[in-house]
């Protein structure tokens, strides 16, 4: 069986980003319509009236937020400021969903031989992710900086998957670079900009490990990194100005901004407390709030609110059917992933890994608020449900729920027969049938599909 080329030439793959700009408009819209028309409880207030007064909200501050939210607050978008900010949240969380969809329909672009059908498995996993619970109420209205951080893992995701499609390309070490910027700025919004890192690395050392050993592009990415950082340099100078909301004052000013001051020993102990978060007296990783199964099981809770949110418990059994039934398509999708696309896998198998069990074991949180009830107050709680802290994990799962989907399709189909593989050749298209799909000869094209199929019904 001929085998299918390394190279991205051969693949011939073309992403469709008007595609993916109509479907991103579509959730766009869709958040609009059920916009929030003002604030909300928790942080909400909080940090929209941060962001219109340019001020600190608290630790470790979030000054890429607030610099992007500043900027909309003054937009005449919206009859208010809050919706204004809603509106921020909405765009964001919509332009993840349309990294989501490319990044599925380039896992599909070796499987599905039609352009459209490799669209439509990119809608669903846009659709799916787009209206899971977390991500719609966060989507609506502005909690918080989590939406913001979404677009950011979501862009580098499909920046370092072009990366990985090409990594001897004349534009892969301005990718790399790039990537470290978005996850320099991530972090200036909240820390999770750094939490596709782990899995960028990895895809580097699978795809081409030799990029690890050149010290130029290193540096090159250290100081795009520390660059993409620098709207922290904004806190103790907009601290010493004394804004309305001032939380944390990472300055060594008392009553009056002057170089001595904020250039001063107490300027920088403050900033790195303040920077540090050090007031939360979070614990050491080794020091567990909660047995980690207990914290696995608050983010299966979370997980279950996705697919139907039950606040009164009115229909567990549906709602853990639901749950299972996306557990098992991700869970599918991924290991479909792996057998079809090593590739984009080496990227995104790490992610998945890093906003699941890596994630739950560094959040290392209290049992949830709403987490077995019938403990009581036996086990120290959250003060409320953190959902939002897994607002990465729930939004990137449409990818592998999309992919877990259209395998059960394709099989069903296979099953009926009423295949796709039809379509790979029109007869009289006019096409040249030595011609190549996606870098393999037609006359290929036939083993290949054979072998997926009969490799179909026994996965």
């Amino acid at each position: 069986m001929t085998a299918i080329s390394e190279t991205r030439d051969d693949l011939d793959y073309r992403p469709s980003y008007r595609a993916a700009a109509i479907v991103s408009g579509l959730v766009f819209l869709l958040y609009l319509i059920t916009l929030a028309p003002s604030t909300a409880m928790w942080d909400t207030s909080e940090y929209i009236a941060a962001a219109y007064t340019f001020g600190l909200p608290h630790p470790p501050g979030n000054p890429f937020f607030v610099l992007l939210g500043r900027f909309f607050a003054i937009l005449p978008i919206a009859p208010n400021v809050a919706m204004r900010i809603n509106i921020l949240a909405a765009l964001c969380s919509a332009g993840a969903a349309g990294m989501w969809f490319l990044i599925t329909e380039r896992v599909l672009v070796g499987w599905l031989p039609e352009r459209w059908q490799r669209i439509t498995g990119g809608s669903l996993a846009a659709l799916v992710g787009a209206t899971a619970f977390t991500v719609w109420s966060q989507s609506v209205v502005n909690e918080k900086v989590y939406t913001v951080s979404l677009l950011g893992l979501a862009l580098v995701s499909w920046l370092i998957v072009r990366w990985c499609d090409d990594p001897d390309g004349p534009k892969a070490d301005r990718l790399l670079v790039l990537i470290a910027y978005l996850s320099g700025l991530g972090y200036a919004n909240h820390m999770a900009g750094f939490l596709a890192l782990p899995a960028v690395a990895a895809a580097v050392a699978i795809r081409r490990p030799r990029t690890l050993l050149r010290w130029k592009l290193l540096l090159a990415i250290a100081g795009a990194l520390l660059l993409g950082m620098s709207p922290f340099l904004t806190q103790p100078l907009r601290a010493g100005r004394f804004p309305a909301i001032n939380e944390g004052e990472p300055t060594g000013c008392a009553t009056r901004m002057a170089v001595d001051c904020t250039f001063s020993k107490a300027t920088y102990d403050r900033f790195m407390y303040n920077f540090n978060r050090g007031q939360y007296g979070k614990p050491a990783l080794s020091d567990r709030q909660a047995p980690f199964e207990a914290q696995v099981g608050m983010w299966w809770l979370y997980f279950r609110w996705q697919w139907l949110r039950d606040p009164f418990d009115s229909h567990p059994a549906l709602q853990k059917m639901l749950a299972t039934l996306f557990l098992l398509l991700g869970g599918l999708g991924g290991y479909v992933h792996w057998k079809r696309d090593r590739r984009s896998f080496s990227y995104f198998g790490p992610l998945m890994l890093m906003v699941t069990v890596a994630l739950i074991y560094y959040m290392n949180f209290k049992y949830g608020s709403s987490q077995s009830p019938e403990l009581g107050d036996s086990v120290p709680r959250e003060v409320r449900d953190r959902d939002y802290f897994y607002l990465w994990s729930f939004s990137a799962w449409s990818v592998w729920a999309a992919l877990g989907f259209i395998w059960v399709w394709e099989t069903v189909a296979v099953l009926l027969g009423e295949s796709h593989v039809p379509a790979m050749v029109r007869p009289g298209s006019g096409r040249n049938p030595a011609r190549r799909h996606c870098g393999v000869p037609v006359a290929a094209q036939h083993r290949l599909v054979h072998a997926s199929v009969v490799a179909a019904t026994h996965l």
